[in-house]
């Protein structure tokens, strides 16, 4: 009886591993199992499950580890949320300072930004379970210090495929070359035959008929042969060049047919970015190239000096001011702001960016960095940030074959800065209980704060967790004003989705006004049945730069 139940146990396992499902459900896409695509496709994969314990040897923590030793180029950073945490500092008691702090014109206050890690160049599966923490000083000076140099970090790959890209150019120049030494071949052979011909005639009048007959045979047969053994040559040298060519160019067509796992360099986006210099225009090209990358050069230096702090040489009532970047009101970005300590710690909303900030005295070059800056730190919170290096392969080598070929993913010097900086895992905060704040005196409880100090990452994790999401913000934007561009719902729009003019309270009520006297119009002409408003929405009451 027991062999019988074994037997039809191993039947019944056997009939349910044959029954293997033909697809993978991937999000809403249904991928068929074995094809190629699928399996390129998920080569990066990793498993995961929401909401669900996962083992500790397979948890992405940085308890005893650094995570760029946990993580590789095959992940992504995405801006999840900006928050700031409200601090202690003695400074704000001092006696040319106490007033203003009493006054709500001045606080403490440092910033912090909650970003995923996850898998692939979109981050499509982020989840609660990838984000981490770190100040807001380290992830905009390096990931929009990414954005600012994406160009010039191409174009250093397309510099070593020049000969690749530029390969019809070069075709183009050597069939030039080869067409006009042939025509001076051509002359050259043109005028040492009217020479010998000459010189024939000259001999027919000193030798006798026969010799001169048997001569001028002997000679023209010679010629018919040579004429035809360079003519079969010169085909030769053509059909091998143009056999060369066609290779070249069907070499180029079938790259994208090779390995899902290997990436080449797209001369397009070389030529997009204006990596080349055209040899016409070569000096005048080459110095606009040059300019460019020394500016890219100077913005990418520019934000880095920004997200630490940059002197402004302005005062306010004798107190020195300083510029950098805080959290928005609502978190979702960031805003250029004002503050009255080297540190860019201590926030005053009696002065904006824009009246502070002069372009002219900013740098050496009295160049406009922030015209070009803007794009790019705003970029760092809105588009996910690659960390794979780039790397490509070369067109031109064979390929073996050997799709087991492990890949190795190395991280870029950007995501590099980021992870290895004073990060911590939102949701494993581990907090140093001797680092634990001590109670204030009693002197100063006027003034309320989130925590004493902002030194220790994990301290400041564990304070924001508990805070369970309902976070307070200290950016003041009716004072200070804001670069953003918002629609009705308080949302960000980019330039070609906004109308150019972000929503102040007065251009709000301007509206209003407008429109209460164009329907109050229409109503006394016209009298219209009474309808109610279909939307409830709330109207975004937002500032603008000053």
């Amino acid at each position: 009886k027991f062999s019988f139940i074994a037997l039809a146990s191993a039947l019944a396992t056997v009939n349910a591993g044959s029954s293997v499902r033909k697809t993978i459900k991937l999000g809403n896409r249904a991928l068929r199992r074995g094809d190629p695509a699928t399996e390129a496709l998920l080569q990066k994969a990793r498993p995961y499950k929401k909401n669900a314990a996962t083992p500790a040897a397979h948890r992405r923590r940085l308890d005893d580890a650094d995570a760029a030793d946990a993580f590789d180029g095959s992940y992504s950073l995405k801006f999840s949320q900006c928050i700031d945490a409200k601090t202690y500092d003695e400074d704000l008691f001092d006696d040319e300072m106490i007033a203003y702090v009493q006054a709500g014109q001045v606080v403490s206050v440092k910033s912090y930004v909650l970003f995923h890690v996850c898998q692939g160049d979109d981050c499509y599966y982020e989840s609660d379970d990838d984000v981490y923490m770190v100040d807001l000083a380290t992830y905009m000076a390096n990931v929009a210090t990414y954005h600012a140099n994406k160009r010039t970090d191409y174009c250093e790959q397309c510099e070593e495929f020049d000969d690749y890209c530029n390969a019809e150019e070069e075709e183009d120049a050597e069939e030039a070359d080869e067409a006009e030494e042939d025509a001076e071949d051509e002359e050259a052979a043109d005028e040492e035959e009217e020479a010998d011909e000459a010189e024939e005639e000259q001999e027919e009048d000193n030798q006798e008929e026969e010799q001169e007959e048997e001569g001028d045979n002997q000679e023209e047969g010679e010629e018919e042969n040579n004429e035809g053994e360079e003519e079969g040559e010169e085909n030769n040298d053509e059909g091998e060049d143009a056999e060369e060519r066609k290779l070249k160019k069907k070499t180029r067509k079938l790259i994208e047919r090779k390995l899902a796992n290997k990436e080449y360099i797209d001369c397009d986006q070389c030529a997009a970015y204006e990596c080349y210099a055209d040899e016409e225009d070569l000096d005048d090209q080459a110095e606009q190239a040059e300019n460019k990358n020394e500016l890219d050069e100077n913005v990418s230096a520019w934000i880095a000096d920004l997200a630490e702090c940059k002197e402004s040489g302005v005062q306010w009532n004798g107190i020195d001011l300083y510029i950098g970047a805080m959290c928005s009101p609502y978190g979702d970005g960031v805003e250029l702001a004002v503050f009255v300590n080297e540190d860019c710690t201590m926030y005053t909303n009696q002065k904006s960016f824009s009246s502070v900030w002069n372009p002219y005295n900013d740098n050496e070059n009295g160049s406009n960095y922030l015209m070009y800056a803007e794009e790019f730190i705003k970029n760092a919170f809105s588009e996910v940030t690659p960390c794979l290096q780039q790397e490509f392969a070369d067109p031109d080598e064979e390929d073996n074959g050997d799709e087991d070929e492990e890949q190795e993913y190395e991280m870029n010097a950007y995501c590099q800065e980021v992870l290895e900086g004073d990060i911590a895992d939102f949701n494993n905060c581990a907090v140093d209980e001797d680092n634990a704040d001590e109670d204030n005196d009693d002197t100063y409880n006027w003034y309320t704060y989130d925590l004493k100090e902002a030194d220790d990452v994990n301290g400041v994790c564990e304070v924001l967790n508990q805070m369970a999401g309902e976070y307070s913000y200290i950016y003041d934007e009716e004072a200070s004003g804001t670069w953003y561009n918002r629609n009705k719902k308080g949302q960000i729009v980019n330039g070609a989705e906004s109308e150019g003019m972000a929503l102040s309270p007065a251009i709000i009520t301007g509206i209003v006004c407008v429109c209460l006297a164009v329907i109050g119009g229409a109503a006394f002409l016209l009298k219209p049945k009474k309808k109610h408003s279909d939307s409830n929405e709330p109207v975004y009451q937002g500032g603008t730069m000053l």
